[in-house]
């Protein structure tokens, strides 16, 4: 506080007194401003006061509020991982108990009698791990994906099922950071078969949407140019950036040049199913970049001056929208009607009647509403769909009701491409050179068939036709799955002997002898869900019927589950480790934040007490030298 010109010589005393009243006030206003700040431990408390600290102060307080947010979920996100890792431990010491009493019950130094008892601890085993699979952490299941409400396994007679999805929950480790912070059932303890995806290739549609363009990529786009010329030039800059589908492509092009002399029309081309076409009524057409924009390139359109514009592929994927007709380059899945999907699922067999569904959505609902136990998904890729079942411990398969509906959709379980080594759930087929198959024909001759050579179903089926062909074909299944012989050399029946290659794949038997003279072979490529679950059922039943066989198959399939569980076990170390990591991070984060905060509108205390302490003595000096001041008289000066 600084003294102000008091004055004495001419100037009147209402003038003197008018200053020093200023002054005083001043002196109080700032004594008071001091106090108020040692008191609230703020400087400022009207946001008037400091309109860059204001500004600065309510950032860096949202910041700090997403930070502290965020360092909330930790704990929970921490707690909720070391449950799922606890529990998969527990799971997994079931699957060494399961290791060593497979041990115990293979070959013949166990007594049928004595591997019923070993059955029984196994079914005690799998209760264990059920109970284990459906823990909660603070009411939430920790294996059943974003449906977390849900109680993921379920023991119904033989099977276990999953109830639970494939999603992931995921949470904020970092304002701008989110980890996924759940294991589905899917992944820890293989609760849906998973089998191979197809891919559909569908062409393209008006309705596809740009974000499943480039294989999922998307394309992001700004602005083209187009230019027709037949003589005096058109040029048109058209905005595509707000388009979300081809169908808006074609919308926004057409209406660029509607009421000009020349138009232009845009269509899938029919000879790349998968790119647009471009034509202009008259003359050439040419397209390219706007400015900077990459939007004709990205579009794979961009061309000199042609007749006919013709891009190439866009690649989309499939998406819940695309048209059953769209698939397979545009092929389509073959006639509906009448014929559609026949799933087999353990005990239960089901005809999905696809008939009048158009789209891959309802494709996917028309499955799930024909067995809720089966799971219907497109694949996260988008490269085809995935159709599995839910229950541990059956044999699933999906195959023709007489057409071609199942191979079309990429479903079909048991094709051409099937290896020989994938039949019998992983055992193969093993032929051995010298040791053909023998196939008694109708007319009373034999024939061998030497399959040494075969390593698909394929090469099987064109081995079996290159022994008589035209009369002695072989074919897929038109119902299910398998392989048909088809016989029209006489009247008799057509036999195959039942050696261990033709047990192997399924076509060992007699046909009857009716006029069409087909032997149906067996299904032996049947989809298992191979997670803890389904091994330790088929444990369980080999134990009890005595199947070495069977308990070979497994011995190596266990080891692998508790393989499978290790690794997600590190999985979740990962992200507990990611979350401590950030966590800290987060914490240097908030201290700086709040010693910014500080700096900014927190009271410095013993600097504002030195302030207040100065102030008061100037404010005691003015007020005394106020007071003589306004005492002076002509007295003073003679």
């Amino acid at each position: 506080m600084a003294l102000g010109n008091i004055g004495i010589g001419r100037m009147p005393n209402s003038l003197l007194y008018s200053n020093a009243n200023r002054d005083l006030q001043t002196g109080t206003s700032l004594i008071s401003r001091l106090q108020q700040q040692i008191n609230t431990q703020q400087k400022y408390n009207l946001l008037s006061e400091n309109p860059t600290a204001t500004r600065q102060t309510s950032s860096l307080q949202s910041l700090l509020e997403r930070v502290q947010g965020v360092r909330s979920q930790h704990t929970y996100n921490q707690g909720f991982l070391s449950a799922a890792d606890n529990a998969l431990g527990a799971v997994n010491d079931v699957v060494v108990q399961a290791k060593g009493i497979l041990q115990t019950g293979i070959g013949s130094t166990s007594t049928p009698e004595e591997k019923i008892g070993l059955a029984n601890e196994v079914a005690t085993l799998i209760q264990s791990a059920l109970n284990s699979a459906n823990t909660q952490y603070q009411d939430r299941f920790l294996f059943s994906g974003t449906a977390t409400g849900v109680s993921p396994f379920d023991r119904t007679g033989d099977t276990v099922i999953y109830r639970g999805n494939s999603g992931e929950v995921k949470a904020f480790v970092d304002v701008n950071q989110l980890v996924s912070t759940s294991l589905s059932g899917i992944d820890a303890f293989g609760g849906i078969s998973q089998p191979n995806v197809t891919a559909l290739s569908p062409a393209l549609e008006l309705t596809t949407p740009l974000s499943a363009l480039k294989n999922g990529a998307g394309v992001n786009l700004s602005s083209l140019t187009v230019t027709v010329d037949n003589g005096t030039p058109i040029e048109k800059t058209i905005d595509l950036s707000t388009a979300v589908t081809i169908g808006d492509l074609k919308t926004r092009i057409e209406a660029a040049f509607a009421g000009e002399a020349e138009t232009v029309t845009v269509d899938i081309d029919p000879l790349s199913p998968g790119g647009l076409r471009i034509t202009p009524s008259n003359g050439t057409v040419a397209i390219a970049n706007s400015g900077s924009g990459t939007t004709a390139t990205q579009l794979r359109l961009a061309t000199g001056p042609v007749a006919v514009a013709q891009g190439g592929s866009l690649e989309p994927t499939v998406t819940l929208s695309t048209s059953v007709a769209a698939l397979n380059g545009g092929a389509g899945i073959g006639a509906t009607a009448g014929t559609g999907l026949r799933i087999v699922n353990g005990e239960t067999t089901t005809i999905v009647d696809l008939d009048g569904a158009t789209t891959v959505q309802q494709v996917l609902q028309r499955i799930r509403a024909a067995d809720p136990n089966v799971s219907a998904e497109i694949d996260p890729a988008g490269r085809g769909l995935i159709v599995g079942t839910r229950l541990s411990g059956v044999n699933f398969s999906i195959g023709e009701n007489g057409g071609t509906n199942a191979t079309g959709l990429g479903l079909r379980t048991f094709t051409g491409e099937t290896s020989l080594s994938q039949l019998n759930l992983g055992k193969g087929v093993v032929f051995t050179p010298g040791s053909p198959i023998s196939i008694t024909r109708r007319d009373g001759t034999t024939t061998n068939i030497d399959l040494s050579s075969a390593t698909t179903i394929q090469d099987v089926l064109n081995l079996f036709n290159a022994a008589d062909p035209g009369v002695f074909t072989a074919s897929l299944n038109a119902v299910g799955n398998g392989i048909s012989l088809t016989d029209s050399s006489g009247a008799g029946p057509l036999t195959v002997a039942a050696t261990e290659s033709a047990i192997a794949l399924g076509i060992d038997g007699t046909e009857n002898t009716g006029a069409t003279g087909v032997l149906t072979g067996d299904d032996l490529n049947p989809q298992r869900t191979g997670g803890v679950f389904d091994l330790l059922i088929s444990l369980e039943n080999a134990l009890r019927s005595n199947d070495n066989v069977e308990l070979a198959r497994l011995s190596p399939l266990l080891e692998k589950a508790s393989g499978q569980i290790t690794i997600s076990r590190t999985e979740i170390g990962t992200r507990q480790q990611l979350i401590d990591e950030v966590g800290n991070r987060l914490d240097d984060q908030n201290l700086l934040t709040k010693e910014t905060l500080s700096n900014i509108f927190d009271t410095d205390l013993t600097e504002a007490a030195t302030q207040l302490l100065q102030l008061r003595q100037v404010y005691e000096a003015s007020m005394q030298l106020t007071a003589q001041t306004l005492q002076l008289s002509i007295l003073n000066y003679l």
